[in-house]
């Protein structure tokens, strides 16, 4: 059972200390049993960490139009019934993605700030200057600013998968990316910049050996790393190899989008397997 020691001292060995902004991406349900249970998660990372923000996902409030830009992964016109059923962004809608508890937590705690983006807003203690400027049509702003004050990204228990900011080092490295669309108080907004696939994304911890911290905290491995490091290493190894970071499946539709605009930009005629 993970004690509140136990995660103030894995948060330690990271290298976080309270005066260093962070992106926490938290997986309760990979830490094993803790004490306390999501009370004594969130205290023992606020207690350590002055100033955090974690993901406050919707994706209920996605809607489908009738139709929209080719290639963008998305069958436009079949989800009449589903959008008449999809949420609102409100600023107290709750998460919608697995293991939002944690991120729930926070949200309701005194003093957060919750930014505006219909589907990938993320909520803050201590940090409302990188999430004010995000907007519907910019989903990477807080990462931007975070990495402008030299902060972290941490995974407690998290898979890379979950690591939202190597999508903003796709985007910087021209990657192709997507549209979506979601209902809000002003109606239907456009959201440009909607990331792809990201099960590659273990991948990047190859090149990352002599940077990245890793502490064991019960039965789960913890990682964190600088921003700065990890969206330029992300951005040097795109550019280097347009390839990197997809996922191996073939039949992923997603990075094969990414593959086809890779191949055509080479000059080639490459057409993804059946």
């Amino acid at each position: 059972m993970i004690s509140y020691r136990d995660i103030a001292v894995g948060l330690e060995k990271l290298g976080l200390g309270r005066g260093t902004p962070v992106l926490a991406h938290v997986s309760p349900a990979r830490l094993g049993e803790i004490r306390g249970g999501l009370q004594t998660l969130l205290g023992a990372i606020l207690a350590t960490i002055d100033n955090v923000i974690m993901p406050s996902f919707t994706y209920s409030t996605m809607v489908v139009p009738q139709v929209g830009p080719p290639e963008n992964f998305i069958d436009y016109g079949s989800n009449q019934a589903g959008n008449l059923t999809a949420a609102i962004f409100r600023h107290d809608l709750p998460s919608d993605v697995p293991d939002a508890g944690i991120s729930e937590m926070l949200r309701q705690y005194p003093g957060t700030y919750r930014s505006a983006h219909p589907i990938f807003s993320f909520t803050g203690l201590g940090l409302d200057v990188a999430l004010i400027g995000q907007t519907a049509q910019d989903p990477y702003a807080p990462i931007q600013k975070l990495m402008e004050l030299k902060g972290w990204v941490v995974l407690i228990g998290a898979e890379p998968a979950q690591n939202f900011s190597l999508h903003y080092a796709e985007h910087l490295a021209g990657r192709k990316q997507f549209v979506r669309w979601a209902l809000t108080t002003e109606g239907i907004l456009e959201c440009p910049q909607f990331p792809g696939c990201p099960n590659g994304f273990h991948k990047i911890d190859y090149y990352l050996q002599d940077e990245l911290r890793v502490a064991v905290v019960g039965d789960a491995n913890w990682t964190a790393v600088p921003l700065e490091v990890l969206i330029n290493s992300a951005v040097a190894l795109i550019r280097e190899d347009p390839f990197a970071l997809l996922c191996n499946s073939l039949s992923c539709p997603r990075c094969n989008l990414v593959r086809k605009q890779i191949k055509d930009q080479l000059g080639g005629h490459w057409h993804p397997e059946a």
